[in-house]
């Protein structure tokens, strides 16, 4: 997926099928207990709609589809054509008073080659001044003397994790195929705090040390040399009292971006700002030579000050070391699935900065009309085809681009959705893009003209329940 956000009401929510081989915590999900209308097609309007949260088609409604579907690119119907409850996300999120029980979203893409690039890591190098594994004795040693050097360290480790970070709670908050997440309260002197807490998956009994501890550490890695307003900040790797290995990061009372989208009503200068901040946050990550991979509204967090973080990052990608002026290529199909670019799905060497290009412009989307543009960027879908068919023709707004708004933002959602990954923009050019240069994010004015509405009532929300 530095803070995990609370729980936010979000609609109901297909499961589709994974695609990649393999699945990890997406740690972005809200919980609800209210429901919400899904979202259905309609057809296309005959001009440019005025009002940013309306909804517009990509291409002719004949090719639609007939089913509703939702920001997870999934069919919302069940065999029997009732709406299923809202499905529960894998997030950090701490859960609404009313949610009876932790929602759950499907997980996100993830390919096996994620973290690092193919770094070599191991636990003395990475983990160098933290708690250290408890290893086995030698049977020359003494039973009685193992079993107290594995104790110390696990006490170690454990108190390390109830020191410095507190009590976390035992009901999880957040829950994945490789992690569970916890709220940790920590009362420093008359304040307290409060952490996400992240605890990994047992080593499987087919799994090497080796592997376990490089695939365990490989999303801290990257996201703890992080430091950014628009990051979620990663704090800490350690052991709990049980000697699971735990990353601690800040929490994000607000929610995520999900559960606002969802929730409706965002002003268009609300929409900017998001989108803006998103737009700054990657800029930071490339500027240190990482590639996200998995830009999505669940993996956006807002703390308490309005600031949307990037979260989750255990699909990034070390492109390029500190040293080096080479890009080096990624491979392996992750993320989710209607925010991967074209590129991915052909199974060859990719830029993975043009990889959060263009989900960063279907998050724009989906900020303005609280739906997917596509399901996927494949020609088999036949509203991405119609639009792949419009760029390729060279025309300069295709429908998916001429109902965007305002009108000074499609030149640049044009860029960043081009299906070519060479002609994409990057994200340099983006960010000094006049119309993103003219956007006021709130954290910056005296007196900001919007609020974050849904993230401030969940931070709220947050504090009474804590």
């Amino acid at each position: 997926m530095s803070t995990t956000p609370a729980p936010a009401p979000a609609p109901a929510a297909a499961n589709p099928q994974p695609v990649s081989r393999t699945s990890t915590l997406s740690t972005s999900a809200s919980d609800s207990s209210s429901s919400v209308e899904p979202l259905s097609p309609s057809p296309p309007p005959t001009r440019p709609p005025t009002q940013p949260h309306s909804r517009a088609n990509s291409t002719s409604s004949s090719i639609r589809p007939k089913i509703p579907w939702n920001l997870s690119g999934k069919s919302s119907k069940s065999k029997d054509g009732q709406l299923p409850p809202p499905s529960p996300a894998l997030s950090a999120h701490a859960p609404s008073k009313s949610a009876s029980r932790p929602p759950s979203r499907p997980p996100s893409l993830r390919s096996e080659e994620v973290g690092g690039g193919g770094q070599k890591f191991t636990l003395k190098d990475l983990l160098a001044s933290g708690p250290k594994l408890a290893r086995r004795s030698s049977q020359k040693s003494g039973g009685g003397s193992s079993r107290k050097s594995r104790e110390s360290e696990d006490g170690e480790s454990a108190g390390s994790l109830l020191k410095k970070y507190g009590v976390c709670g035992k009901v999880a908050i957040g829950k994945g195929a490789t992690s569970v997440v916890r709220l940790a309260h920590k009362w420093d002197r008359s304040e307290e705090k409060l952490y996400a807490v992240k605890e990994f998956r047992k080593r499987r009994k087919n799994e090497t040390e080796k592997e376990y501890v490089k695939k365990l550490t490989a999303e801290f890695c990257i996201s703890s040399t992080l430091h950014h307003v628009n990051v979620v900040e990663t704090v800490d790797l350690v052991q709990d009292e049980n000697a699971h290995w735990c990353e601690v990061m800040e929490f994000c009372p607000g929610g995520d971006l999900y559960a606002a989208i969802k929730r409706g009503g965002m002003s268009p200068s609300e929409v900017e700002c998001c989108f803006k901040q998103i737009l700054t946050g990657v800029a930071y990550l490339h500027g240190q030579g990482v590639a996200h991979r998995d830009i999505k509204p669940e993996n956006l967090f807002f703390d308490t000050k309005g600031h949307l973080k990037i979260g989750d990052y255990g699909a990034s990608t070390v492109y390029r070391l500190p040293w080096e002026k080479t890009v080096h290529m990624s491979t392996g199909l992750c993320g989710s699935e209607p925010y991967i670019a074209p590129e991915q799905f052909l199974h060859k060497p990719y830029d993975a900065r043009l990889v959060d290009i263009w989900a960063c412009g279907i998050v724009y989307y989906c900020l303005l009309f609280q739906e997917l543009p596509w399901r996927v960027a494949q020609p088999a879908d036949p509203l991405y085809a119609a639009y792949a068919a419009a760029c390729a023709s060279g025309a300069p707004s295709p429908t998916t681009i001429s109902n965007l708004s305002p009108r000074a933002c499609r030149p640049l959602i044009r860029r960043m959705l081009e299906p070519e990954p060479k002609k994409r923009i990057v994200i340099e050019e983006a960010v000094q893009f006049p119309w993103v240069q003219e956007i006021r994010t709130c954290y910056d004015e005296e007196r900001p003209g919007h609020i974050h509405v849904n993230a401030q009532a969940l931070a709220q929300a947050q504090v009474t329940v804590v």
